[in-house]
């Protein structure tokens, strides 16, 4: 990720959309905002660091993260603008792994690690999901777009578009309703 992505996905993810002095908010906010906002600017910053190659920093920033937040996350995942983290504690984001855009995670999820593939990132989570406290993402489980994700669901499978799901495993509960809203956008 570079300085200008980190930036951007600054203003998205942690100033609500206001660019004015960006880049001292950002700093400032390491240490003054929201717990939530925080954890995710520390993320961005660990991406932002692994680009350019700064290990120790990023081996900081990752302490930080772990000791902090109980948030565990490999530096390369690519993980998609407009991110929340609604309750930062003891998430783990593994290794290999894609999250679509506006993504909500909240406290417990746990996105195991991606199996070993032919591409080079599974994409685990789709755009605009919402996964509730304790969700548990194994083996070849993924989900699609515009999806809910029930609290201590299990997801071992792969779930499409547009569904609810919940369960262990986690099976389809219903389909989402045009009015629902998922993920992290703000309403309209």
């Amino acid at each position: 990720m570079s300085w200008q992505r980190f930036v951007d996905y600054g203003i998205t993810e942690v100033l609500g959309g206001k660019g004015h002095l960006a880049e001292l908010r950002l700093f400032k906010s390491l240490w003054t905002s929201r717990l939530e906002r925080q954890a995710v600017l520390r993320l961005r910053l660990v991406q932002m660091l692994a680009h350019y190659g700064h290990a120790k920093l990023v081996d900081r920033q990752l302490a930080i993260l772990a000791m902090r937040f109980g948030l565990h996350v490999e530096p390369r995942t690519v993980i998609g603008k407009g991110l929340r983290l609604s309750h930062p504690t003891s998430i783990v984001i593994g290794k290999g792994l894609k999250l679509g855009e506006r993504c909500k995670l909240y406290q417990q999820v746990t996105l195991a690690a991606a199996p070993l593939e032919d591409e080079p990132g599974m994409a685990r989570v789709g755009d605009d999901v919402t996964i509730f406290p304790g969700a548990k993402f194994v083996g070849k489980g993924r989900v699609g777009n515009r999806v809910i994700v029930g609290a201590n669901a299990v997801v071992a499978d792969v779930f499409g578009d547009d569904v609810v799901i919940g369960g262990v495993p986690a099976r389809v509960i219903r389909q989402v309703r045009p009015d629902e809203r998922t993920g992290s956008g703000r309403p309209e």
